[in-house]
């Protein structure tokens, strides 16, 4: 008799400290607490939707940090939906840095640029370390370029520590083409040329930089001397085609440098054929007329 009383008694408390809602939280939390640090991801989730339906009966908020465990662990589980929720409203108490990195990288990996871009653009300013203002520097560049924003990616290549990687350069060569920085855009070039090579995109812009510039000298020297064909005009257009001919020979020297390493692109054998023609170079001209001939 006195054994099932105790029975009862004991049966009693655990329905009381089940009834607890001071105990209920502390094993929503200790739960969730337990499963994060012991890498248990799914259950942070599962144990966090429980907290949240409590505090939500309670009408009451969840604390922030059980917030960020379920948001990290939403991330680690690559569930992007859930995490992009739990993460900006981590934002939207607490302006974590943590937590901007990792909404930046949730957008990343589900392809939202726009939002990413914006997330970024709101808090560059409050980006302290040199590494990850140059990693986030660049990538706002790469989508303003995408974007043909570029007098917004060049403004942003100003505030950015210097770059090096040569594929973000040449965008930098591109943007200052395309607002008609042609000038600076040569220099940037140049500069990323010797630093780099054989750095095809480059080594291409510059040999076609120097043959437009050379075949529109070219045309305009012998419209002025066909105008009035004399001997003084002669003497004159001879001493320029001396310097076209050597802008032709430079942008040549590239092109046949390309074309060996890449023998099938149409482009390079195009721009070979006009060259040689220009230099006067008919057996090279009829070369590469020949291998035009035998791609079609």
């Amino acid at each position: 008799m006195k054994i099932k009383k105790l029975t009862t008694s004991f049966l009693l408390l655990a329905l009381l400290a089940g009834c607890n809602p001071l105990k209920q939280l502390q094993t929503h939390q200790a739960s969730i607490k337990n499963a994060f640090e012991a890498g248990n991801y799914s259950e942070v989730l599962v144990n966090y939707e429980k907290l949240k339906d409590y505090h939500s009966s309670k009408g009451s908020e969840v604390k922030t940090e059980y917030l960020k465990m379920a948001a990290e662990s939403a991330v680690k589980l690559e569930r992007y939906p859930m995490a992009e929720e739990l993460l900006q409203e981590w934002l939207d108490r607490d302006e974590d840095f943590e937590a901007v990195k990792m909404l930046a990288s949730v957008y990343d990996q589900t392809g939202k640029t726009d939002k990413e871009y914006q997330l970024w653009n709101r808090y560059w300013d409050k980006i302290e370390s040199p590494e990850l203002k140059k990693e986030v520097g660049q990538k706002l560049f790469a989508i303003e370029m995408d974007q043909k924003e570029y007098e917004k990616a060049l403004e942003r290549a100003r505030q950015m520590p210097p770059m090096n990687d040569p594929r973000i350069v040449f965008l930098r060569v591109k943007a200052l083409e395309a607002t008609g920085k042609k000038e600076e855009a040569r220099s940037v070039c140049n500069a990323l040329l010797e630093k780099n090579s054989d750095f095809k995109p480059a080594l291409e812009w510059k040999a076609k930089d120097l043959y437009e510039r050379a075949e529109n000298w070219y045309k305009a020297e012998m419209s002025e001397y066909n105008k009035d064909p004399n001997y003084t005009a002669y003497v004159y257009l001879k001493r320029e085609l001396k310097k076209i001919s050597a802008m032709y020979r430079q942008s040549r020297d590239i092109f046949e440098k390309l074309h060996q390493e890449d023998p099938d692109n149409q482009l390079y054998i195009k721009y070979l054929k006009n060259i040689y023609l220009r230099l006067e170079m008919n057996e090279e001209a009829a070369k590469m007329d020949m291998l035009l001939e035998n791609q079609r």
